[in-house]
């Protein structure tokens, strides 16, 4: 007997997949698990791709940097990051350098230089998460500063450079850093440190430039300031003005003679026919 339609149509619940059931009941759940999860993945890669760039971008500002300062400008931008690690220990490898440089020539500004320099590397030897070589860099410029900056005392130099073994004892600083030990803890590097602390030199002073004047020759300062005053341009202006004025007034008028044209008193002379005695004739 054939079945009827009906009996079809009850029959489909009955041969449903356990797969459409558990839809059935957690599909919503599992619909919004699955929007998060997307939603999760982009933000993930979005950041991804931008913390990329921005450490490529990182890199390359290092990659150009020279100066003490330039370093020091990117590991504050790039703050707790590898690249500011970096950053941050350039800075002061630079700055140490400068700084025993100066000692020689200008004592105020190398002491500026190495105090910087003890902050930079302090902070690198305080990022426990930093890389283990720009760590122990770090601790081979701060016993260098620490030495630099010594009196008669120099058991705290001593103390750099035996904290810089103990941290790493396999350091490629290390035949160099028990050198320094041994000297420093000599009588003669006593001596010379307690003399070397108390000189202070200073830059010369610059002389003002004679602008290629000639040995001897006075300064051009000396010459405007023995320059007598000029007269002012419109007191001769109005003298001459005031000259012009007056000389047509005393200057007789064409064909007039002059009010006081001396007169001739000088007799007037008679023919010599008239003047001649009679018996002349």
């Amino acid at each position: 007997m054939k079945p009827e339609p009906m009996q079809h149509s009850n029959a489909l619940p009955n041969s449903q997949s356990p797969l459409l059931k558990w839809l059935d009941q957690y599909g919503n759940g599992a619909t919004i698990v699955a929007c998060v999860a997307m939603i999760g993945g982009a933000i993930w890669y979005s950041y991804t791709r931008t913390s990329s760039s921005r450490s490529e971008a990182a890199w390359a500002q290092y990659s150009q940097a020279r100066s003490a300062e330039d370093f020091g400008n990117i590991a504050d931008v790039y703050s707790n990051t590898e690249v500011g690690t970096w950053a941050r220990l350039g800075e002061g490898e630079r700055l140490v350098d400068s700084g025993i440089s100066l000692m020689f020539t200008d004592r105020e500004a190398a002491l500026g230089e190495l105090k910087k320099a003890d902050e930079a590397f302090r902070k690198v030897l305080g990022n426990k998460s930093g890389a283990d070589v720009a760590r122990e860099r770090a601790a081979w410029g701060l016993a260098k500063s620490t030495e630099a900056q010594s009196d008669s005392d120099t058991t705290k130099a001593v103390e750099g450079y035996t904290a810089l073994l103990n941290q790493f004892p396999k350091s490629i600083y290390k035949a160099a850093a028990e050198e320094r030990i041994e000297s420093l803890k000599s009588p003669d590097a006593k001596e010379f440190y307690a003399w070397f602390h108390k000189q202070h030199p200073k830059p010369p002073d610059l002389k003002k430039p004679k602008d290629g004047l000639p040995e001897g020759h006075p300064s051009l300062d000396s010459l405007l300031d023995d320059k007598p005053e000029e007269s002012k341009p419109d007191a001769k202006k109005d003298a001459k003005d005031s000259d012009a004025e007056k000389a047509p007034e005393d200057k007789p008028k064409k064909d007039e003679k002059p009010a006081d044209e001396p007169k001739d008193d000088k007799p007037k002379t008679e023919s010599k026919d008239k003047d001649a005695p009679a018996d002349s004739k």
